[in-house]
């Protein structure tokens, strides 16, 4: 990763900007793991506004070093400070289609981790040769997940009291959140989904909370 000289400023608006993002919505379904994940859209939609608000842009351009693709991803601040890092664009198919893919997917995990954005992964198969996924497939069957219980009673009423000092803007991104796993309300909230829930909810009401 290259920086600027300087980054302190960089660093405080990004801290202030973290405090402030919430998960990327499962919005696409991966048909090789009938699965949901969270797309670039979905990636964008949950940082932009903290990004904007606290001074921080984002720019990905693409340079090409002989055969290789290589996306390059720069988290700038106002005050002219940067970090810039690059990725490797993978293109197994080696198709314009397979380059598009690999450039979307390469997007989505530069522009996550560089402003710690929490999504989920699609193992990247658009860009991953047909035979191969068929074969990855086969070779690693995807494990049925025993259903996780329904919180208790102690802690739908936490959530209940955390949502009541939280931003309206975060919880209406927790009820998105929340649809894309059917489910419908605190009361359904699942043991495997309420540590995340937790921890985002009282993350986000003391902030709230401190103006």
């Amino acid at each position: 990763m290259n920086q600027s000289e300087q980054i302190n400023e960089l660093a405080t608006a990004l801290s202030k900007c973290q405090g402030e993002l919430t998960f990327a919505v499962k919005d696409s379904t991966n048909p090789f793991h009938k699965s949901k994940y969270a797309d670039l859209t979905s990636v964008w939609d949950s940082i932009r506004q903290p990004l904007s608000k606290n001074g921080l842009c984002v720019v990905q351009a693409i340079e090409t070093h002989g055969e290789n693709v290589i996306l390059v991803s720069t988290l700038m601040h106002s005050s002219g400070q940067w970090i810039k890092s690059s990725l490797p664009v993978l293109n197994a198919n080696k198709t314009s289609q397979g380059q598009g893919s690999g450039i979307t997917y390469a997007r989505r995990y530069a522009l996550a981790a560089l402003v710690g954005c929490v999504q989920d992964d699609d193992d990247g198969e658009s860009a991953m040769p047909k035979d191969r996924a068929e074969r990855a497939k086969k070779e690693h069957p995807k494990k049925e997940e025993e259903p996780s219980p329904v919180i208790d009673t102690e802690k739908r009423k936490t959530l209940s009291t955390l949502s009541k000092h939280c931003d309206s803007a975060y919880l209406s991104k927790i009820k998105e959140y929340l649809k894309t796993l059917n489910i419908i309300g605190f009361e359904n909230v699942t043991e495997k989904v309420y540590p995340k829930l937790l921890k985002g909810m009282t993350e986000n009401a003391e902030m709230t909370v401190r103006g």
